[in-house]
């Protein structure tokens, strides 16, 4: 790359904007020894939590576990600065078991800002990225594998509000809601990136001009009420239930601070009745914006309309933090007038002369529809240019932290000249959310949900360190303090299960005859510890209880060997689907092949296949409008031929 004549400054990677992706990214590129510069319009809201100070819940654990072994921060930070944890799906099965903590908002962005400010190779900069320094592209480099979008350029660096140019080899965009950012109460509205704070200016037509498209989508956040002002007395308290659970695999993160409970209250007919009468003073209904807003997270406004013949709904009052009276009404955001929304809290049981500190509001932004993206988050037009976080059409810290540390880690290799990472659907929640974005035309804000992953019972939380850790480790994220950790854990999980693999426990054994009484299951003779195990009903715990397991063992450990033994079977079989389905991604697409005749696949996907031109089902399945029942398909088209012409298709050279 050619110095920029007019640079200010020349870092390897420079990350723009300051939020949970930029965060991710910054640390991870910094960490892997390059000189790396964070962009974000004010350094006092680095990390902040605009939205729900929360972290975690069902599939959005599973990523924060995924994060933090592959070295990310997320998952410490949320255990330093919970003030609630509880187990959500605790009844179910360990495939939809999600941690929740309710998070101390100032204390995580205060603690975000340290780690940044003491990480090695890292410079913090406040200013406004307007522009993007382009250059063509060199034809000595390689051009776009799989893919007829050409290349146009590769990336110089970025230009600021004030005229400043940084130079770099890298540029990661992760401007959350920032970009064209407008909030609305009721028909009002006012140029912003959230309440407070500016929007940015200038990127999005520097994104046009480049030729990618973008879009527009919404989120909202609900109104925050005075803690003094409440009855909380007179609710359901839901007090923290797992104080003794954590995010991290580190057992230097495993801090326990003072618990706080959050309490439910639920809509009236008096609530409904309001939000009926003034649906169109709200932005939606009202018909100022037609952004599409998230569907599993939706306003008040939408329940009542959706969900017409429930007559309640419930709504959270949560804490934001330890010392700030500051409460979060989840469940009510919401598009209503400033003074329609006091009328509307007040409808609440238990809030019924509440003080409302901030309004709620609705935001409108720009995005850049991801599937422009390749899987390492590198866009397909510029070389070296990555877009993560809710830029990407995602919602949600977690999502937003996941595709930080993946554009963060894969710009490392760019800058590297090394090949890029890339995480399969089947070997974690990450895969599995990059792939839903490149490859599927989403019109609404993206949240990842156990139900989007075909390969859930292998991709838990509790193993989330035995499938990336060593990744992490080979790729310089995980240090030897954390390596020989994971090392001594696996070795005792190994054990443990070999143990109950092979101790048999007497039917005439007092503890036998026990267990026999609460479970309501004879033993005959002697059975193995395991094959206890794997009764309904029976435990880990119940072991230790009776002496038959080791107390003394981290939780993780025994949990571990509990779910390998009790669940066994079934993830034998899903690792079988896995190891067919990474067979079947290998197998060659004939080169003569019409997709446009093949009438099961959809015309999408005939139209895609057709203009791509796929070497192998792997490659297929990348292309956006192509489905896994498109794949599936075609699979049963091409054996269905290849029976009947064997010498027209070779389908399975390798």
């Amino acid at each position: 790359m050619h110095p920029l004549s007019n640079s200010n400054e020349a870092f390897d990677v420079i990350v723009v904007g300051g939020g949970h992706a930029g965060c991710e990214a910054a640390i991870t590129t910094a960490r892997l020894g390059l000189s790396t510069a964070l962009f974000t319009l004010n350094l006092d809201r680095i990390a902040w939590q605009p939205c729900n100070p929360a972290v975690g819940g069902p599939a959005k654990s599973q990523l924060v576990h995924e994060i933090d072994a592959l070295g990310g921060v997320i998952g410490k930070l949320a255990d330093k600065t919970a003030l609630q944890k509880r187990i959500l799906n605790a009844s179910r099965g360990p495939a939809v078991w999600a941690l929740r903590a309710q998070t101390d908002k100032r204390l995580y962005a205060r603690e975000m800002l340290k780690i940044l400010q003491n990480t090695p190779n890292l410079a913090l900069r406040e200013a406004m990225v307007t522009d993007l320094e382009v250059e063509k592209l060199d034809k000595k480099i390689k051009p776009l594998v799989h893919s007829n979008e050409k290349r146009i350029g590769q990336i110089k660096g970025i230009k600021t509000y004030f005229g400043s140019i940084y130079e770099a080899k890298a540029v990661i965009l992760t401007t959350g809601t920032f970009l064209g950012g407008k909030i609305w109460v009721g028909n009002q509205s006012m140029p912003a990136g959230r309440a407070g704070e500016q929007a940015s200016e200038g990127l999005t037509e520097a994104l046009q001009k480049l030729g990618f498209q973008t879009s527009r989508l919404k989120t909202g956040t609900p109104p925050r009420v005075d803690r003094r002002s409440l009855r909380l007395d007179c609710l359901e308290e839901q007090p923290s239930d797992a104080a003794n659970r954590f995010f991290s695999f580190d057992p230097e993160a495993w801090i326990s601070s003072k618990q706080m409970s959050c309490h439910i209250t639920r809509t009236t007919k008096a609530t409904h009745q309001l939000i009926k009468d003034n649906l169109h003073l709200t932005p939606i209904y009202g018909g100022f914006i037609d952004s599409k807003g998230p569907r599993y997270c939706p306003s008040i406004e939408d329940k009542i309309v959706r969900f017409a013949g429930k007559e309640s709904h419930q709504i959270f009052l949560e804490p934001e933090g330890f010392d700030t009276p500051e409460i979060y009404v989840q469940g009510c955001s919401t598009g209503l007038p400033e003074n329609l929304q006091l009328q509307l809290l007040r409808t609440l049981p238990g809030l019924e002369k509440c003080v409302m500190l901030r309004p709620a509001y609705v935001v409108e932004y720009n995005y850049v529809p991801a599937t422009q993206l390749l899987p390492s988050l590198e866009t397909k037009k510029i070389q070296g240019l990555f877009c993560a976080g809710q830029l990407n059409g995602t919602t949600g810290y977690e999502e937003a932290a996941a595709q930080g540390l993946v554009a963060g880690l894969n710009a490392a290799q760019i800058v590297k000249c090394q090949e890029a990472i890339h995480f399969a659907r089947e070997d974690s929640y990450i895969g599995t959310m990059v792939d839903d974005l490149i490859t599927k035309d989403l019109r609404e804000p993206y949240r990842v949900l156990t139900s989007r992953s075909e390969y859930r019972l292998v991709l838990r939380g509790d193993n989330a360190d035995r499938r990336l850790t060593p990744l992490g480790y080979q790729l310089g994220l995980i240090d030897e303090r954390r390596w020989l950790l994971y090392k001594s854990k696996q070795q005792a999980l190994e054990a443990e299960k070999e143990r109950l693999e092979r101790q048999r426990l007497k039917a005439s054994d007092p503890r036998a005859i026990e267990i026999a009484k609460e479970t309501n299951a004879p033993i005959k003779e002697s059975i193995l510890l395991a094959d206890l195990l794997r009764r309904p009903g029976v435990h880990i715990t119940d072991l230790a209880r009776h002496k038959l397991a080791d107390k003394n063992l981290p939780l993780p450990v025994l949990e571990g060997a509990e779910i390998d033994i009790k669940y066994s079977g079934y993830l034998k079989r899903q690792v079988a689907q896995i190891d067919q389905f990474k067979k079947q991604a290998k197998k060659l697409l004939p080169k003569n092949l019409d997709y446009l005749r093949i009438t099961t696949i959809s015309q999408e996907a005939r139209e895609k296949l057709n203009e791509s031109r796929p070497k192998s089902f792997g490659h297929a399945a990348e292309l956006p409008g192509v489905s896994k029942a498109d794949l599936t398909a075609l699979l049963i088209w091409l054996k269905l031929h290849t029976n009947q012409n064997k010498k027209q298709f070779k389908i399975d050279r390798i």
